[in-house]
């Protein structure tokens, strides 16, 4: 009861936050809109555009709803001094971050409910083809992120500089995770680094999953059977395993309840 009521809290205080909204609600927006019209008949990698970009945007949203929110809801709470008052009173750690996560996962919910509706009705994708993989890739993406998030917020000086300090995280995924653009199109050296970049392997079992085809890294884009998508996938679950492993040791490293010493 006390995570649903943090989570509420968590979303009431973003709705106040018209700049915060705007960078977790206004931007993945701005990228689902496209998804809606039909589009010109553009192919990516065997599919349509639209599609190819939908079933990644799946993933990205991650960025935002997760990532972004938490590194600045644990920032500012810091510096005000409310994770310290919260630490203080009879609730958990655990029900502490839990709050935050889950309102936050709410917020990624509803994008994501927007382009799982452009995928279904414009787009003709249908229902994903392993449900089940799909749900336990994006679960592990939104632990993956708010761990990086809880570390972020640790050496973030304070909330404005928190719309900054998460920049170099969201260019880079943006044009080396494959959510729009397939990473066979880039240089080899950089295909490699790429596809070991937290999202990077969301987006691979995200699109495989949805779609039923392997599009993880070095696939044929070819038809898998249910049992075939989890193995092609197999690698991808291990480097998010092993970014959700680097979150936790790097968020108790760095995160910190109290506001920062000048």
């Amino acid at each position: 009861m006390n995570v649903v009521l943090l989570a509420r809290l968590d979303l009431s205080l973003l709705w106040r936050n018209r700049t915060a909204l705007v960078g977790v609600l206004g931007v993945p927006v701005a990228f689902a809109v496209p998804l809606f019209p039909a589009g010109d008949g553009t192919m990516t990698s065997g599919i349509a555009a639209p599609l190819y970009t939908g079933t990644g945007d799946l993933a990205f949203f991650l960025l935002f709803g997760i990532f972004v929110n938490l590194t600045n809801v644990f920032t500012a709470r810091r510096e005000d001094l409310t994770l310290k008052r919260l630490r203080g009173s009879a609730l958990s750690d655990r029900e502490i971050f839990g709050g935050s996560v889950l309102g936050a996962t709410a917020i990624y919910l509803f994008q994501a409910g927007l382009v799982l509706t452009a995928l279904v009705t414009t787009l003709d994708a249908g229902a994903p083809a392993n449900p089940p993989l799909l749900l336990l890739g994006l679960g592990l993406g939104v632990a993956a992120f708010a761990l990086l998030a809880f570390a972020l917020s640790g050496v973030t000086p304070n909330a404005e500089l928190s719309q900054y300090t998460v920049l170099p995280v969201l260019f880079l995924c943006s044009a080396a995770s494959g959510f729009m653009i397939p990473l066979d199109s880039l240089p080899d050296w950089v295909e490699r680094i790429a596809a070991t970049l937290p999202l990077s392997p969301l987006v691979e079992i995200s699109r495989t999953a949805y779609l039923g085809r392997d599009f993880t890294h070095g696939g044929d884009q070819g038809q898998l059977s249910f049992l075939g998508s989890w193995a092609a996938c197999g690698p991808a679950l291990a480097v998010l395993l092993a970014w959700i492993a680097a979150g936790f040791l790097l968020a108790r490293r760095y995160f910190r309840w109290e506001p920062r010493r000048s």
